[in-house]
């Protein structure tokens, strides 16, 4: 056989001796956008005044009038996370020249804190808040701050992606509920609304260029609130509606112990190397009128797809 058809079997082979993140959302997103509180204990109880209205008096030394104070409770409990990995004693051996991924797998679960938190601030915005003396009545989002899925501003009732109505309606929920002027609105959505909104402006709008520069990452404010894209909302498989929502920073409280690692030797499983990460984490919206939620098909109809 010819030397020039074996050489290349003899050609080496490279193997890259670090490691590489796939694609995942790494920071967190919501976080800073909320109120952080801390926690002592499993839960706590954050004391609320309601409205007060002044009588007219309509005579001289007529009796003074009173009414109770209209207090309630929000209870934030807390919930503990965590993940771990395990490297065999001689898994650094057997990869040669490879290195083993200590640190990368430090930093994966550092990104899966960060998810873990923003997913906790999704369930608190949108799930069901607790109440009452002792924490077991609940409150869900009603459905008054909702704006549903086939809303439109006129005309016949359709469903469809995120649109400028149904922005300029989750922004008049706010307005309504006399959340103060000057409070900043961040709204939450994914890549997709965006999309949305980048179609239905395009050829009908003269929001287009606004729209356009949101897509682009230009600018990350749009009708006066705040825009913030992840991947976390929830999405029912079923009908291919998204839940997206918004809130002012105050609505949402969040409780987060810190991330702790853990890097232990297990004599039980014969001296392998764990890694864990642990968290505590809570969160609890704090009243209706600060958060609201906008539905959003994702059906490729609705969405301009095949």
């Amino acid at each position: 056989m010819s030397a020039t058809l074996t050489i290349p079997q003899h050609f080496p082979v490279e193997f890259q001796t670090n490691w590489e993140h796939l694609l995942q959302q790494k920071p967190s997103k919501l976080a800073s956008c909320v109120t952080r509180v801390e926690v002592n204990g499993e839960k706590k109880s954050f004391n609320q005044l309601g409205e007060k209205r002044m009588r007219r008096i309509t005579g001289r030394l007529t009796k003074t009038e009173y009414e109770e104070p209209n207090t309630q409770k929000r209870w934030l409990s807390r919930v503990p996370y965590d993940v771990t990995d395990i490297f065999d004693e001689w898994d650094q051996d057997f990869l040669g020249q490879i290195v083993l991924p200590t640190s990368e797998t430090v930093q994966a679960h550092h990104f899966a804190y960060n998810r873990a938190s923003d997913e906790v601030i999704i369930d608190a915005a949108l799930g069901t808040a607790y109440t009452g003396e002792d924490g077991v009545d609940p409150v869900p989002l009603p459905l008054d701050r909702i704006v549903p899925v086939d809303y439109v501003h006129a005309g016949s009732s359709v469903n469809s992606g995120l649109t400028i109505p149904k922005l300029i309606e989750i922004k008049s929920l706010f307005g309504k509920a006399n959340v103060d002027d000057g409070e900043e609105i961040f709204f939450v959505h994914t890549q997709q609304q965006l999309d949305d909104l980048l179609m239905t402006t395009q050829a009908t709008s003269s929001d287009y260029a606004a729209v356009k520069a949101l897509v682009d990452g230009t600018i990350n404010r749009f009708l006066g609130m705040t825009f913030i894209r992840t991947e976390l909302l929830p999405l029912d498989a079923d009908s291919d509606i998204r839940t997206c929502f918004a809130f002012v920073r105050r609505g949402i409280k969040f409780n987060d112990s810190g991330r702790q690692v853990h890097m232990d030797i297990r004599p039980d499983l014969r001296h392998a190397l764990q890694i864990r990460t642990k968290a505590l984490l809570g969160a609890v919206r704090m009243e209706e009128g600060l958060v609201a939620a906008v539905l959003c098909d994702e059906s490729p109809a609705s969405t301009g797809g095949e």
